[in-house]
């Protein structure tokens, strides 16, 4: 739902009229014309024909139509303005990214497919995930309902799986395509990302284009450009978009009280819940008993022949708690669906600056998201900014940056959905919202407290507060040398500063037991990249060489720290403020990882008279988290092409543009934890016994968790590809068409060993 506001007033007009016609001359009905920063426009007729009313103070007209140049043409005082529009070869000329560089189109010998996000704008999203989903084939991407969205690479997939993990979240990352942010390869929460500051998503999906990246593609590759200022006046941009969350059909369809009771006999006359036999009627209501079945027969089934309360037989018969029986006698039941969900009201308010001048180029933005989700109380915010700058210092040199700042708050507490059932699982249309006092929530709705929790426990009796702050940056400055040649050089870093915090109230009746208890994480992120490119652009007669030379070198680490206790004294009222007042330890923990990576690639795209295509890449890839045996590996693709438009024997003027690609190359994947090939070391207690006394104590122990394997190395994934790209009707209708083969072999695996062993898992490499 969208709130728009017009102002207008009335002004002297003038009437413009005219014909648009094609290179040959032809009319084009259908042609968009509109005067330029307004809304007024017209369309032409099916004989090219428009007239449109114009203010006396327009400056231009623009003429628009798919497959064709859009045209500016200034209004003056003319009256009559015809156009001759020209076909648009955008669809081979526009430039796409393919990793530390970009490349035309027509040029293009790998599988990759571009979006421009202007298209998607229609969208309005706060999530960059929303804009990807269904926007290209190859590509999935799930399906989230919460306010936050998807924020992690994990939730897409290139092509299909390429890896496998015992564990479902392990699987999910292991498959999950690269991200890389404007050249800097992004591990950051997507959600950090703000939709409106990205002008175009380049997806590389065969293993050629994306083997520049070697050991982390693949899954391949999505390469993310931000937007950038235009030549002319500075351009604010401002937006605002509203709207609503709901469930679907406005609400679930719940079953009533009547529907409840009949779920619950069904269930237990199906013995699904007990596996003993009984008498005919034992689980029907008192007044509908099979024929040849009394009440007092009815009865003596449970031994309660004296029990004058028939409802409470039945309903207890049932596995209904006293709550629940009271609640029928009393006619009371409640439909729980307004307490678990509700219409979330979503708002995402942005602000750009941008422009160009012969030195400098800049892009600022800032945007704030406040999202509420269907499930009650659950609310996302986040605030987002944006610098990108770049200055010609001289004519051979020029430095810039592209940063973004984030903070992320997701301190809202939403209902349980995950303990004692969750929250459906813990309710039914007899369940009490509140105790006898009519004021304070039930600690179990349902009566029965091994299984049955209060939706709004969590919303009621914990103060949560969760804030990530994050910081991505590239530096970078290239400099031009004769002959084609540049240097750039960039650093590229990340910092996130965590704190997820929560205090469990002992106002709460299982909280108050344990007088309390709190919880302090403070996470720390600080990771840096650091690229040093060379590359070589020349052209000689019907040769043309882009050659491309990459020098990486990165470092990750990473610390935690949590503390929690309970019991405090003489009061929780502070929480997690004054964690020195609990007298108990739960848990002190704390984690601290570094891993490091360097790389040199080089990669080589060579065109023959614009029409036969070869690129080449090769990468050799080191990571810290690999065994010592393995601690570098290759990398390589070649990618063939071949223009047949461009041929002379090609004389058909059904097809623009007719290509054929192949290609082959092996990506690897890094997806384990920074210390699998290591072994690891725990520690734990066990229970002894005095072989004299008989007496039991505990016993520390430290034992080897993990075996070392120094032969781990990356999976690799070996793929062909084999491509076909058209282009008709002047570029219209355009597409390709692409297949392909892949198969993954190294793969990385934990396996159990027998419980007999000392050392019980390590990771290990399969066959295929």
């Amino acid at each position: 739902m969208v709130f728009v506001v017009t102002i207008s007033s009335t002004m002297a007009q003038k009437t413009v009229t005219g014909t648009v016609t094609d290179e040959t001359g032809a009319p084009l009905p259908g042609v968009t014309v509109f005067v330029k920063g307004t809304a007024i426009g017209s369309v032409t007729n099916i004989d090219g024909v428009y007239t449109l009313s114009v203010p006396n103070d327009a400056k231009s007209l623009m003429f628009s139509f798919i497959g064709m140049k859009t045209q500016e043409i200034a209004l003056g005082t003319q009256s009559t303005i015809s156009v001759k529009m020209e076909a648009d070869v955008i669809g081979l000329e526009e430039v796409v990214a393919i990793g530390y560089g970009t490349v035309k189109k027509k040029d293009l010998t790998g599988a990759v497919s571009q979006i421009n996000a202007e298209k998607l704008e229609k969208e309005a999203t706060s999530n960059i995930t929303s804009m990807l989903r269904g926007a290209m084939p190859g590509m999935n991407v799930n399906m989230s309902s919460s306010a936050k969205g998807l924020s992690g690479a994990e939730d897409m997939l290139i092509r299909g799986q390429t890896s496998l993990r015992a564990d479902g979240t392990d699987e999910k990352k292991a498959n999950a395509p690269l991200i890389v942010l404007d050249g800097m390869i992004y591990y950051g929460d997507l959600s950090e990302i703000n939709p409106s500051d990205i002008e175009t998503f380049d997806v590389l999906k065969d293993a050629s284009s994306a083997a520049i990246y070697g050991s982390r593609a693949a899954n391949g590759v999505v390469l993310i450009t931000t937007k950038r200022g235009k030549k002319g006046k500075p351009i604010i941009t401002v937006s605002a978009n509203v709207g609503v969350s709901t469930p679907s059909n406005a609400s679930l369809d719940l079953l009533n009280a009547d529907q409840f009771i009949a779920w619950r006999q069904a269930g237990y006359q199906r013995k699904e819940r007990h596996q003993i036999d009984k008498g005919p009627g034992y689980y029907n209501k008192y007044d509908n008993l099979p024929a040849g079945v009394t009440v007092d027969k009815w009865k003596e089934y449970s031994g309660s022949t004296a029990a004058t309360d028939l409802d409470a037989v039945w309903l207890t018969r049932l596995g209904f708690s006293p709550i629940e029986v009271t609640n029928y006698k009393n006619g009371t039941t409640r439909d729980w669906t307004n307490d678990i969900l509700q219409t979330g009201l979503q708002q995402d308010y942005n602000a750009a600056i941008s422009g160009a001048s012969e030195a400098t180029n800049y892009y600022f933005s800032l945007g704030y998201t406040d999202n509420e989700g269907i499930i009650y109380n659950e609310r996302f915010k986040v605030l987002r900014a944006r610098i990108n700058l770049e200055v010609k210092v001289t004519d051979w040199l020029k430095v810039g940056t592209n940063t973004q700042f984030a903070i992320r708050d997701q301190s809202q507490q939403n209902v349980d959905l995950n303990s004692y059932g969750g929250s459906w699982g813990g309710v039914n249309p007899f369940a009490s919202y509140y105790e006898a006092d009519g004021t304070t929530i039930t600690f179990a709705p349902t009566g029965n407290v091994s299984a049955s929790r209060h939706p709004h426990r969590y919303i009621n009796y914990r103060d949560n507060f969760q804030k990530y702050n994050s910081l991505n940056s590239k530096i970078y400055a290239t400099i031009t040398l004769p002959y084609g040649f540049s240097i750039t050089s960039d650093f590229i870093t990340r910092f996130n500063w965590n704190r997820e915090y929560w205090h469990d109230s002992s106002k709460d009746f299982e909280w108050a037991a344990i007088g309390g208890q709190a919880k302090r994480d403070n996470t720390t992120i600080n990771e840096w990249q650091m690229n040093n490119m060379l590359k070589w652009n020349k052209e000689f007669g019907d040769h043309s060489f882009d050659f491309t030379f990459v020098q990486t070198a990165e470092k990750y680490q990473y610390w935690w720290d949590r503390i929690q206790r309970r019991r405090f004294l003489p009061s929780d009222v502070l929480g997690y403020h004054r964690m020195e007042a609990a007298s108990e330890d739960v848990e002190l923990r704390s984690n601290d990882e570094v891993s490091t990576g360097n790389s040199l690639l080089g990669r080589l795209n060579y065109v023959y008279k614009g029409k036969y295509l070869v690129t080449g890449s090769l990468r050799r890839d080191g990571y810290s988290a690999f065994g010592q045996s393995n601690p570098y590996a290759n990398f390589g693709a070649v990618a063939l092409g071949w223009t047949v438009s461009e041929e002379n024997f090609f004389s058909t003027e059904l097809l623009d543009l007719l290509k054929l690609r192949v290609s082959y190359g092996t990506n690897g994947n890094r997806g384990i934890g920074i210390y699998d090939a290591l072994s690891n070391l725990s520690t734990g207690k066990y229970v002894l016994t005095n072989n004299t006394s008989g007496a039991e104590y505990y016993v520390s122990q430290l034992y080897s968790s993990r075996m070392e394997n120094k032969e781990l190395k990356w999976e690799r994934t070996s793929a062909y590809n084999y491509g076909l790209d058209f282009s008709t009707l002047n570029g219209r209708l355009r597409g390709n068409i692409d297949g392909y083969y892949m198969i993954t072999k190294d793969l990385i695996m934990p396996r159990q060993l027998p419980m007999l062993q000392v050392m019980q898992v390590y990771s290990t490499i399969l066959a295929r």
